[in-house]
């Protein structure tokens, strides 16, 4: 395979997998062991994730300016709530980087455990099936609703564990609608993808090369897409469809690996 069909593939499993809820990190895990697949390398890595962040940006562009347009131009009350919205944007963004500051040697170790990553993928079955047994509520996110879902983000940094499926998870739990679940959950992903690609580029400012604007593109791309279905899949109260799929694959790696 060449350099180019291998962007392009890489790109479009990244598009699915990070916004459907199967986890993205579970499968790369399992499929090293398998396949011996690879990471695709830091500065891919960078590409793939920032055509996913462009994917969500232009998926809620409509609430992002909502969000941010009345710190410059509304009156007092509009911009003490976009404020405080964004207040547990940062809020809940804390503990996934608490956890991964004090941890980041022992749950970089599990990224080379197929059997972890199996017995995670049962758990994201498990999470993703409670949801059809919440009944839909529409309370306001506050703080402890926004740590909530920024503790279940944290977890969601172990592989097998899906960051979307136990955010809006936790979200619903709590009471938070449906929806706003989920645009909580990515205005949350907008801002862990961005950090650790700055984090990144830091480290190593040449990175990018220029066939990675190809996988930026064809993750965008795939990535909208694939974010449109969840969002219908969500309203419709239906994320539990995924669950099957991770019971199976994380039993037969439990199994077969």
């Amino acid at each position: 395979m060449n350099e180019i069909a291998k962007i392009i593939l890489l790109a479009v499993i990244q598009g699915i997998a990070e916004f459907l809820p199967v986890s993205s990190s579970g499968h790369l895990v399992i499929g090293k062991a398998i396949f011996g697949l690879e990471s695709p390398g830091a500065g891919m890595e960078v590409a793939l994730h920032l055509g996913t962040v462009i994917a969500i940006i232009a998926f809620y562009r409509a609430d992002l300016r909502d969000l941010i347009s009345p710190i410059f131009s509304g009156g007092v009350e509009p911009r003490n709530k976009s404020l405080r919205n964004i207040g547990f944007l940062f809020l809940a963004t804390l503990p996934a980087g608490i956890i991964g500051i004090l941890f980041n040697c022992r749950i970089e170790s599990l990224f080379s455990n197929p059997r972890f990553a199996g017995i995670m993928l049962i758990v994201t079955s498990a999470i993703l099936a409670t949801t059809l047994f919440i009944k839909g509520m529409k309370k306001p996110i506050n703080m402890p609703r926004a740590l909530a879902v920024g503790i279940s983000q944290a977890i969601a940094i172990l592989p097998g564990i899906s960051r979307s499926g136990c955010t809006i998870a936790m979200g619903e739990t709590v009471g938070i609608e449906r929806s706003e679940a989920a645009r909580f959950s990515f205005f949350l992903a907008i801002i862990a993808i961005l950090g650790a690609v700055v984090l990144e580029l830091f480290k190593n400012r040449n990175l990018f090369r220029w066939e990675y604007s190809i996988g930026i593109a064809v993750s965008a791309i795939v990535g909208y897409v694939a974010l449109k279905l969840l969002i219908k899949v969500v309203e419709a109260n239906k994320l539990w469809i995924f669950a099957p799929y991770c019971l199976i694959v994380g039993i037969a790696t439990l199994i077969f690996i």
